[in-house]
């Protein structure tokens, strides 16, 4: 599903808090880890002053420093396992080595990591909503913004200004929460969510064969279980006249909702029968989806994360992503995967990119 992973870096501690995930994305999936980091030569109406040749070869050298660094610790973290998982993890020397690669590039920053991700045929982009501008009041820097916004690709979003939560020094998926609208479109991030618990189950069991092998005592300790939680949100209808209401409509109104909770409880709990995980189902009544959405991750605080599509079943093609997935993605706390199904060659280009392209980029 994800065979090649882009995670754009700058130097910075806070957009390495992607790596972690990164690497257990490649634990589940057999990935390969592409990095990349964008030098970007400051402009003449930024700095009269000319860039001076020794200081930028200065710099690329300590970026190629930096990465060949950063790309052997995923390779030894990677290679230093002992679980298996179904054979998701290789055990050949080379192959190993190979499965992670770093690249340097010059120019501008986010038009450089769409190009190449592009170029490269990535199918997941792990990225950090801030790096080496550092924190701010805004909750996704400006580059980052970008570069969701045109990479039409599943995006893993890593919140850099909330704790991380590791065990062990490695990320696991327990809890994966995946709203759904009951819309075909929706059911598009299924297969994610899926394979990323049947992944983290696999883990579990390879992990306890081995305690039982080496440490029979610590046989009967068993980890938490990962579940998907499925969550749908449903509306009370909307009346264009004032309150207080007529007696009529609030009976029609509570019945309405009487039978769309139970229309809704059906097509979770089928669904929960379907897949081959471990389910928990959860219906919740809101005038407002995002919202809805915002106060469930909030009151099941131990979600590791949240898995969407970019579209549901009002979803419009002609924007990255709609309102639901746009809405997490901006003021979300959890590490959220959102799952593109739009293929960026069915999207017309904006007057901004068709203004860009005639005049060059100037």
């Amino acid at each position: 599903m994800f065979n090649r992973i882009l995670v754009p870096l700058d130097g910075s501690t806070l957009a390495e808090r992607a790596l972690p995930h990164v690497e257990q994305f490649a634990r589940i999936f057999g990935s390969s880890i592409f990095l990349l980091q964008v030098l970007d030569p400051t402009s003449y109406h930024e700095n009269p002053d000319s860039i001076d040749p020794l200081s930028w070869k200065i710099r690329k050298a300590e970026a190629d420093i930096y990465m060949s660094g950063v790309a052997a610790r995923l390779r030894e973290n990677l290679g230093g396992s002992t679980t298996d998982t179904g054979g998701l993890l290789n055990r050949d020397k080379e192959k190993k080595r190979s499965r992670v690669e770093y690249s340097i590039r010059e120019g501008k920053t986010a038009e450089n990591i769409v190009s190449f991700a592009h170029s490269e045929n990535i199918d997941l982009l792990v990225i950090s909503t801030h790096g080496s501008g550092g924190l701010s009041r805004w909750n996704i820097s400006s580059v980052t913004q970008k570069v969701i916004n045109l990479i039409y690709l599943p995006v893993l979003l890593i919140r850099t200004y909330c704790p991380p939560r590791v065990e062990d020094d490695r990320v696991r998926y327990r809890r994966i929460l995946l709203p759904i609208d009951s819309s075909r479109r929706a059911e598009y991030a299924l297969s994610a969510g899926v394979a990323l618990a049947e992944g983290e189950m696999s883990m579990d069991l390879a992990s306890e064969t081995t305690d039982f092998s080496n440490h029979p005592k610590a046989a009967g300790a068993s980890s938490p279980k990962t579940k998907l939680i499925l969550a749908t949100v449903i509306k009370p209808p909307e009346y264009p006249i004032p309150e207080p209401f007529p007696v009529e409509i609030i009976q029609l109104s509570e019945q309405l909702m009487y039978f769309s909770r139970q229309a809704a409880s059906n097509y979770l709990n089928e669904m929960k029968e379907r897949l081959s995980v471990e389910c928990e189902t959860r219906v919740i009544e809101n005038k407002d989806v995002s919202s809805a959405i915002q106060e469930l991750t909030s009151q099941e605080g131990d979600v590791d994360l949240v898995v969407l599509c970019a579209h549901g079943y009002t979803g419009k093609s002609t924007f990255p992503y709609g309102s639901v997935a746009r809405n997490y993605m901006d003021y979300g706390t959890k590490p959220v995967l959102v799952i593109q199904d739009v293929p960026r060659s069915t999207v017309p280009p904006t007057a901004a990119e068709i203004a860009a392209e005639k005049s060059g980029g100037r």
